[in-house]
């Protein structure tokens, strides 16, 4: 046997003795001695840790991807919404179910004219479930539906500027607990212009507002579409039309909408290989990168 590989054994051996003896000694002394002695042998054993791994020739992922994970289960969600078909906003009945859905504009309305022909939704949403722990679409209620048709109501009465007609939609109904990651996802993603989050033609979800704030200053979804009789009362603005529109031009110029269904798969998978990377470490612990293939591979049906 060679020198290296006795003196590994003899330490081998010494490790053993030295683990029974810690094993079967009683720590002394007072609580807080107690958890430092802890922390010292964690510290050794994490050290072992990554001593054997040293001595592993097979490579290691550096993650392991969970669809369980909030993150990742948006995506998927809103992904699969995506995929779903295109309904004409004016046409959806009444249904059971709760979840999420984009809506997208195909009219005439210059400000909006970039949107137009493309799958680039001006606005997405979630309608959460009657019942948080609903297990069935029954269970969670008409919400999906119900907020489907109040958007198709607002969009009615702004009629000066808006017609429901130019209006498309998809829906997507999911289970309880998976609408707010998604609808996330799909904010981020998108940069609606009538998302709130965006900050520029935000308030077409607002339901009124009460007698004692009539004061209150008409959101930009308000002022560029007139006709909700409770916006109309109030006399004072958010931001100005001109403004708007020079804030939607420009979020359009850096934020380009997808022109179709390819390109928005394409950067959905872009995105997913960048959540969970194909990384492997070596013994070594240094990065090893498994080489692609070269050219074009395609499923034969």
């Amino acid at each position: 046997m060679a020198k290296d590989a006795t003196d590994f054994q003899a330490l081998l051996g010494e490790l053993s003795t030295i683990t029974d003896k810690l094993s079967e000694t009683k720590p002394e002394g007072n609580a807080r001695s107690i958890a430092k002695a802890r922390q010292v042998l964690s510290g050794y054993a994490e050290r072992l840790t990554e001593v054997a791994a040293g001595f592993d020739p097979i490579l290691r992922p550096s993650s392991i991807f969970d669809p369980s994970d909030p993150q990742t289960a948006g995506r998927i969600v809103a992904l699969t919404l995506i995929s779903q078909p295109v309904h004409e906003l004016s046409a959806i009945p009444n249904f059971y179910g709760a979840g999420i859905y984009a809506i997208y504009y195909k009219g005439d309305f210059a400000p909006y004219a970039k949107l137009v022909d493309s799958d680039h939704p001006i606005y997405v949403g979630k309608a959460d479930p009657e019942n948080a722990s609903a297990k069935n679409a029954i269970a969670q209620g008409t919400k999906l539906a119900g907020r489907l048709a109040e958007h198709a109501k607002s969009i009615g009465k702004a009629e000066t500027t808006l017609t429901i007609e130019d209006f498309k939609c998809r829906f997507l109904i999911v289970q309880s607990g998976f609408q707010k990651s998604a609808e996330d996802y799909l904010i981020n993603f998108f940069k609606p212009i009538w998302n709130s989050e965006t900050k520029i033609c935000f308030g077409l979800g607002k339901h009124g507002d009460s007698s004692k704030t009539r004061d209150n200053k008409r959101s930009p979804w308000d002022t560029m579409h007139p006709g909700r009789a409770w916006a109309d009362q109030s006399t004072k603005d958010q931001k100005t039309r001109d403004q708007i529109i020079a804030e939607i031009d420009q979020h359009l110029a850096l934020h380009p909408p997808y022109v179709d269904i390819h390109e928005l798969f394409d950067r959905f998978m872009e995105e997913m290989r960048q959540l969970n990377r194909e990384e492997f470490k070596d013994e070594r612990d240094e990065v090893f990168v498994i080489e692609e293939a070269s050219g074009n591979y395609e499923v034969n049906s």
